[in-house]
């Protein structure tokens, strides 16, 4: 056993205040900090992320819609998500590709996704049948009808 004398003490403590660490404290404090960043961006993050975010849409849009109205806006809405499905699926293939992809295009799709979401919701609150949904057929204009006149 070694016997130290009081300055010897005195010494160390003044110079050595602090617990010796060992090798994984560099380690444990790294996963700490991202273990807290992570914890403080989770409940952010999923504020718009979800399969159907509606804070991207106005809630009173589709309101006076009937039910052709909404078959239209309902696909234009899905030709969009399906358009930009696409372009994430091909903005991925790239270097960085996913990162870009959502930097690009992941604000347009979520809100895209939303307005499908909502009108798919009035429909059936509408009750609209798939007939009532089909697209209008279209009427010859008047031009078309009329009989055509001989140049003299």
């Amino acid at each position: 056993m070694t016997y130290y004398s009081i300055n010897d003490r005195r010494e160390r403590s003044l110079i050595g205040s602090h617990i010796r660490r060992g090798p994984f404290e560099a380690v444990f404090r790294l996963l700490a900090g991202a273990g807290l960043a992570a914890g403080l961006a989770m409940p952010l993050g999923g504020c718009a992320s979800g399969p159907s975010s509606s804070m991207f849409v106005d809630p009173a849009a589709y309101d006076l819609y009937n039910c052709q109205q909404l078959g239209t806006a309902r696909r234009t809405a899905n030709n969009r998500v399906t358009e930009l499905e696409g372009l994430m699926a091909k903005a991925e293939t790239g270097a960085g590709g996913a990162l870009m992809s959502g930097l690009a295009y992941q604000t347009d799709y979520l809100s895209e996704r939303a307005r499908r979401d909502q009108i798919d919701e009035k429909i059936a609150a509408n009750n609209c049948s798939p007939a009532d949904l089909a697209a209008p057929a279209t009427e010859p204009s008047a031009q078309s009808a009329a009989p055509a006149r001989r140049r003299r």
